[in-house]
């Protein structure tokens, strides 16, 4: 009974005994707990990983296909060919009544602004467009390397990032916080996806139709009509960059910050402050359409 750090005394090896088989149980149940945590944790992590480097930044990753070479634009362009010109044709009749009433020449004027307005739209809008598109998707992939520390391969790394703060201190509560934190994340990155989408419908139908908002700007409804054709188009091309921008933001967040050399980093609950933070920062890029079509353009929003 000395082995067990019992005395000598008959009456005590009952109490003692069982005292040493409760704490050999009790290690025994914490080592194996600590093990399916460990299990567990590693598990969760990696399928947030690998789900958040197929989804998060697939947006990011797509280029935008070119529109001057999309054949419904072209397709488009050739059949409202005729409305352009019958748009431009009563735009022409207004103006000229305007002139013959107020017998003055700035509805003529405003009447040559207006012809020559389409024909640079119709030989440049393409190839403006397309150029804009492409520099926004390049902006939008160099600000995120950049943010990234110069990695390209977003979704592992900004993973990486997110979960080996939170998983330096295994618990539950970390545990959860990851699988919360990954859920956001795809969720946000599939939302993300289906808004590029969406922008490139738009993109395709408004270089279509443009041509035909540019053909009565010398009235004040073709100009309004002209005006706000212009915005939305600018609006949709920006969004890429501009939710991109929003990202970049929230990822200098959740890096974790320098400390100095025999410092220990703070663990816990700030950094998983940050981390939150950043994520929340990440789904303002969803609303951020809408905010740019309201700036853009208040009335049409």
């Amino acid at each position: 009974m000395l082995i067990l750090g019992c005395n000598l005394a008959p009456w005590n090896w009952d109490d003692c005994v069982r005292e040493f088989l409760t704490d050999i149980v009790g290690q025994a149940f914490a080592d194996v707990f600590e093990m399916l945590l460990d299990a567990i944790a590693k598990v969760v992590i990696e399928t947030v990983v690998a789900i958040m480097t197929g989804v998060g930044f697939l947006w990011i990753k797509i280029d935008t296909p070119d529109i001057s070479r999309n054949g419904a634009v072209w397709w488009m362009h050739e059949r409202t060919q005729y409305i352009m010109v019958a748009v431009a044709t009563v735009a022409v009749i207004v103006g000229a009544i305007q002139m013959a009433i107020s017998h003055r020449g700035e509805p003529l004027r405003d009447i040559l602004r207006s012809l020559i307005t389409m024909v640079l739209v119709n030989a440049g809008l393409l190839f403006v467009a397309s150029n804009l598109i492409g520099a926004a998707d390049e902006f939008s992939q160099w600000i995120i390397a950049k943010a990234l520390g110069g990695r390209t391969d977003f979704g592992t790394e900004l993973a990486n990032r997110m979960t080996k703060p939170l998983m330096d201190d295994k618990t539950l509560l970390t545990i959860g916080l990851v699988i919360f934190v990954g859920i956001l994340m795809v969720i946000t990155g599939i939302i993300q996806l289906a808004l590029m989408i969406v922008r490139y419908g738009m993109l395709v139908l408004l270089t279509a139709v443009f041509p035909i908002t540019a053909a009565a700007t010398n009235t004040e409804m073709g100009m309004m009509w002209f005006k706000r054709a212009l915005a939305w188009l600018g609006a949709f091309i920006i969004y890429k960059p501009v939710a991109a921008l929003i990202y970049a933001a929230a990822i200098m967040m959740i890096r974790v910050p320098a400390v100095p050399e025999g410092v220990n980093p703070e663990k816990g609950a700030p950094q998983a402050y940050n981390i939150v933070l950043g994520v929340t920062m990440m789904l303002l890029a969803v609303v951020a359409l809408p905010a740019i079509l309201r700036f853009v353009s208040p009335k049409a929003s």
